[in-house]
């Protein structure tokens, strides 16, 4: 457990008025109570800037959004050219299912009565979805709110009811902006922008701006970053504020009036993304099975085909004006298997579920959904068109980020949120029981279990540092991009995985990997600015035993006399807790592209075991789903280039892993191959020494204490967080509502 050297512990029950602003209000306009499935126990940790609020089982989260918190804080009043003005309240949620069942921000913003108006504007909800990266963007778009709002409006209620007269600036200016600071642009965001520039549905911004209103406002300031320096985003809207004219701010910029701008916004996009997709090529021949039209209020998304070769069986969930329907698609006709929801903006439903599984053999379906505040699992059989088993396995996991079959009909794979904390685990249906194969801070995502010849194994994506990082209370997961990780002779103790990094990417993240045929593995990584197809080639070489001596939490490496010795006067223990002889082998992959998409792909997933898998592109206001076999040409030439967009051309000019050429501006990356078996620590769980057919045995009195001969990874701790609140103190106190 960390330890807290300024950490005062306060319990009591919290029934002051003021906690209609952190829990649960009481008092809301007459329908628009939400309903509550759980009673949420809320504490929270107070920093120098902020108090985080959280209930059971998001302990781990909290301290996270503590520490990032702070750390973004500076960055975000910088470019905001605005300090905090008081302590901000920060609530965290484990889930977006738990997010949805609070009344907070049913009400306006800014207009709010009583004691809660003060507070109102000092808040923001956030939750976790698996991965950090968006928690910590939520961090910092929920910053960026607080100060946009007291920028322009004022701190208190004659400021803002004088202030929200006189200014009337565009929603989606404003959005925007926040939406801007708080990530300043992403792949994800120009791939929707190079989508919607390229469907020819909007000759004029207003028209753009009035349909995705967000997205246009975060273009625009990104637009003005590009084309007129950073520095004058937080100027123009600073000129706006004063002038209150939006014509004035502009011409001061960029000498143009403000739809004068709005027009060269949409001539350097449309002729930009037209540039960039003329140097690509079409999406690859594949087994076309459906095309789907989407809209504001119709869309469809997680496709998962049957993996059976001469089946075209499909399960998809729909949206359709508020209503959510898993469909299957048997023989051309739909089977509605689960149904939810009301009328509702696409916004409000829950971006996590329904999760859909098909089996090996294509005969059996498994579908995760929450319903009323709990999470449930059914398994459906195709042939009998009846659900064989039910389960409601809320108390197992807090949420599910995915799920597939093993090798059989009979155990599910599952990467999973417990505690904070997003692992890896097994589920056997008929024994209701679960195994966890992971235990780290790390986000553990998309597993897939994997076979190559002489190993077997589960293959994720993962954003820890490297197959040796530290994991501990005291550390928090780390803001790296995700690599591809292979994890081997897994067992009932997750310290001792032999775990293998098989990407190290310099740009973007590798997600989604699944085995491609024996000898590759395949996935998909915005390296190059567009979510495109890589491959890797996979070796491994045997290398010898090595023993494993576990003292308390360190595992000892072939350790001598004297570090087993040290490692036991530390522990003040007189024996050693176990030993463990394990086989070591070398293993490498070499990765390379084997597409260069126009636009990213939507989703992909394998399809069985069949050398399958399925893909979904998106083209302007229709997705179209795949079903592919393995591209052997391309594999065996691997002559494909994956085209950096400008995009990415910015972010390779801007890190120190890229040389440009400063007579033309040329941009050098290396990103057709790359051999991970170039960049290792000497550490037995890497790819050079990897661990195979593990036994243990308790031999008492064997050594003596140790020094634990392992090479942590320099992530920050919880502790940390400390010496920025000066004087200030964390604390834990709860709240019952």
């Amino acid at each position: 457990m960390a330890k807290f050297s300024r950490i005062f512990l306060i319990s009591f029950i919290f029934i002051l008025s003021g906690i209609a602003t952190i829990a649960q209000v009481n008092a809301v306009t007459f329908g628009k109570n939400r309903i509550q499935y759980k009673k949420f126990k809320w504490q929270f940790y107070q920093t120098q800037n902020f108090n985080v609020y959280f209930y059971g089982g998001g302990q781990e989260l909290a301290k996270y959004t503590a520490q990032a918190a702070e750390k973004e804080l500076p960055q975000i009043e910088a470019a905001a050219e605005y300090s905090l003005q008081r302590r901000a309240n920060i609530i965290i949620y484990n889930e977006y299912a738990d997010m949805k069942q609070t009344n907070i921000g049913l009400e306006s913003d800014l207009l709010n009565t009583g004691s809660v108006t003060r507070l109102v504007n000092n808040k923001m909800l956030v939750y976790y979805d698996a991965n950090h990266y968006n928690l910590r963007r939520q961090i910092r778009q929920g910053i960026a709110d607080i100060i946009t709002k007291n920028v322009l409006f004022g701190d208190d209620l004659g400021e803002v009811a004088s202030n929200q007269t006189l200014l009337d600036l565009p929603v989606w200016l404003t959005d925007g902006y926040v939406a801007y600071l708080g990530e300043n642009w992403s792949t994800d965001l120009d791939d929707e922008l190079k989508s919607e520039i390229l469907s020819s549905n909007y000759t004029k911004f207003s028209k753009f701006a009035f349909e995705k209103p967000l997205l246009a406002g975060h273009a625009f300031w990104y637009y003005i970053e590009e084309k007129y320096k950073k520095e004058n985003v937080t100027y123009f809207l600073y000129l706006a504020r004063i002038y209150k004219n939006l014509n004035k701010a502009s011409r001061q910029i960029t000498k143009l009036t403000f739809k004068q701008l709005q027009a060269e916004f949409m001539e350097y996009q449309d002729d930009k993304y037209y540039k960039d997709i003329a140097r690509r090529k079409a999406y690859p021949k594949g087994n076309y099975v459906e095309g789907f039209d989407i809209s504001k209020r119709l869309n469809y998304y997680r496709f998962n085909v049957n993996p059976n070769k001469k089946n075209n069986d499909y399960v998809v969930t729909q949206f359709k004006k508020g209503i959510t329907r898993l469909i299957l698609n048997s023989g051309y006709e739909n089977k509605t298997l689960l149904k939810y929801g009301n009328r509702s903006y696409e916004a409000s439903v829950n971006p996590s579920y329904p999760l859909v599984a098909w089996d090996p053999k294509g005969t059996r379906i498994s579908v995760i959904y929450t319903t009323e505040g709990k999470l449930k699992l059914f398994v459906y059989d195709v042939l009998s068109n009846l659900k064989q088993y039910t389960f409601d396995i809320t108390d197992k996991f807090d949420q599910v980020q995915d799920v597939k079959y093993m090798l059989d009909s009979r155990t599910l794979l599952i990467s999973a949120v417990k505690n904070g904390h997003a692992d890896i685990y097994t589920f056997a249906i008929e024994k209701e029981k679960v195994t966890q194969i992971t235990n780290d801070v790390y986000d553990d995502l998309d597993a897939t279990f994997v076979s190559f010849p002489g190993k077997t194994g589960i293959i994720y994506s993962s954003n820890r540092p490297s197959p040796s990082a530290k994991s501990s209370d005291t550390v928090l997961p780390s803001n790296n991009r995700f690599n591809v990780f292979l994890i081997t002779n897994f067992g009932d103790k997750p310290e001792l995985n032999q775990i293998s990094q098989l990407t190290n990417l310099k740009y973007g993240d590798a997600r989604f990997p699944t085995p491609y045929n024996s000898n590759h593995f395949t996935f998909v990584s915005d390296e190059n600015g567009i979510g495109n197809r890589y491959a890797g080639f996979f070796t491994t070489k045997a290398e010898g035993l090595d023993t494993l001596v576990l003292i308390g939490d360190d595992i000892l490496r072939n350790p001598t006399q004297k570090e087993v010795d040290s490692t036991l006067r530390a522990y003040k223990k007189t024996d050693i807790d176990s030993v463990a002889v394990v086989a070591i082998s070398s293993d490498s992959a070499y990765t390379f592209p084997l597409s260069n998409y126009p636009s990213s792909l939507a989703e992909s997933r394998v399809a069985g075991d069949n050398n399958q898998l399925s893909e979904v592109t998106r083209q302007s206001d229709e997705k179209v789903l795949y079903k592919m076999k393995i591209d052997e040409n391309t594999l065996r030439n691997r002559n494909v280039s994956a085209t950096p967009t400008e995009y990415a051309k910015k972010l390779m000019r801007e890190s120190r892993l890229t040389k440009v050429n400063a007579a033309n501006g040329k941009v050098t990356i290396s990103t057709s191959v790359s051999d991970t078996a170039k960049k290792q620590n000497d550490f037995f769980q890497n790819e050079f020494r990897q661990l195979q057919h593990r036994e243990f045995t308790r031999i008492p009195n064997v050594y003596r204490t140790g020094q634990a001969g392992m090479i942590h990874q320099a992530d920050e701790s919880f502790d940390e967080i400390i010496h920025v609140a000066k004087g200030s103190r964390l604390s834990a106190i709860t709240i019952n509502c």
